[in-house]
């Protein structure tokens, strides 16, 4: 199962994400891609949410290290194989990233 978080690379979210939906477009432009990694076992997204929440260096080394912040923040969005999740104020919910 591989997973991916991506985080926000500017301020106001919630401009962008309107009925839990956003293109592929605007996707790869707003967000970089910061941490993947495959598990063998099933991993929920609020697992993830808080592992990078509560965890300086959670699950071992970033792929990039100048991010746009240090810890995961509301509009982040966590990729588990083909779903996508983005960090609400506690939690996260499920988005689509429409195919253009």
């Amino acid at each position: 199962m591989k997973v991916k978080v991506f985080f926000f690379k500017e301020h106001e979210v919630e401009l962008i994400i309107k009925n839990n939906k956003i293109s592929n477009q605007a996707f790869f432009t707003l967000y970089v891609l910061v941490w993947e990694s495959e598990f063998k076992n099933i991993l929920n997204p609020g697992r993830i949410w808080l592992k990078f929440k509560e965890e300086e260096k959670p699950f071992g080394i970033p792929l990039r290290e100048k991010k746009p912040h240090n810890k995961i923040n509301l509009g982040d969005i966590i990729q588990i194989v083909d779903d996508y999740y983005i960090v609400d104020k506690v939690g996260v919910r499920k988005i689509i990233v429409i195919k253009n």
